[in-house]
């Protein structure tokens, strides 16, 4: 896709009505705040599963930014699940979610998608991913210690992930169920400024033995082919702000009961 084509207001709507989500893609856990009130001094750190995505919140990002984030991000993949099923999709697959976070108000700075490798010959797909987003964090050239900040929230969230029983199998239903292999991590923050910057790193796998679980097991590197998809993008508020009401209609009840969400300890 060319990046950041100019489209109208009304012709992003118009792409968004045309998009087709009607069967269901997910089948995810009701929220949970683990404890966290309106009374807390210092807001933890955030985390969210979304379809077969990882995404952590830095703290001190908006709820309203944050259920944007969720929103556009569980239609862009639910579009492109729809469009694209199958092992061999996976470019067209990864190219069609960034058009639709583009069409629902981001501007994507970069986005890359190949072939990769594992480090050796047993790897773990969770640290693939992390490595992934972390390549990611890095080309976005982000400033001061932002990039190791998304990075670190992305790896807590994983470490959190792995002991916390309900998450992570509903995470493992979700890929299951899938026609292709693959999954995210992501992590989003919003600046002083106000200014809402998500990185994301995807691994893709197509796997030549029965292997059921995805993360936090080995895998041998013999057994899958990989590919990755690299991206980094900002919110456009007022365009957000002009699509959020169609997204959130499209989703329906989606939007609300099909994302678990946990907060990580404070440190």
């Amino acid at each position: 896709m060319q990046a950041n084509t100019v489209l109208s207001v009304a012709e992003r709507l118009e792409r968004l009505n045309n998009y087709n989500i009607s069967a269901d893609q997910v089948v995810l856990a009701p929220r949970s705040f683990s404890g966290v009130t309106a009374f807390d001094v210092e807001q933890p750190d955030q985390a969210a599963i979304v379809g077969e995505a990882i995404i952590a919140f830095v703290s001190g990002m908006s709820e309203q930014n944050q259920a944007d984030v969720r929103n556009t991000y569980l239609f862009s993949t639910l579009v492109a699940n729809k469009e694209y099923p199958l092992e061999s999709q996976g470019k067209e697959w990864y190219n069609t979610f960034l058009t639709v976070m583009q069409d629902c108000g981001w501007a994507n700075l970069k986005g890359y998608y190949d072939s990769t490798q594992a480090s050796g010959k047993s790897f773990t797909m969770d640290q693939l991913a992390l490595t992934i987003l972390g390549s990611a964090a890095a080309a976005a050239a982000l400033p001061g210690p932002t990039s190791a900040l998304l990075l670190k929230v992305a790896t807590d969230a994983m470490a959190s992930l792995q002991n916390s029983e309900k998450p992570l199998q509903v995470f493992d239903k979700n890929v299951k169920n899938k026609a292709n292999g693959g999954f995210a991590v992501g992590s989003c923050i919003e600046t002083p400024d106000k200014e809402v910057i998500l990185t994301m790193g995807a691994v893709r796998f197509i796997n030549r033995v029965n292997q059921t679980k995805v993360l936090f097991v080995n895998w041998d590197s013999s057994s899958v082919d990989l590919y990755k998809g690299e991206s980094h993008m900002t919110m456009v508020p007022f365009l957000i702000a002009k699509t959020r009401d169609l997204i959130s209609g499209a989703l329906g009840d989606r939007a609300v009961t099909n994302v678990s969400r946990w907060a990580l300890k404070l440190k």
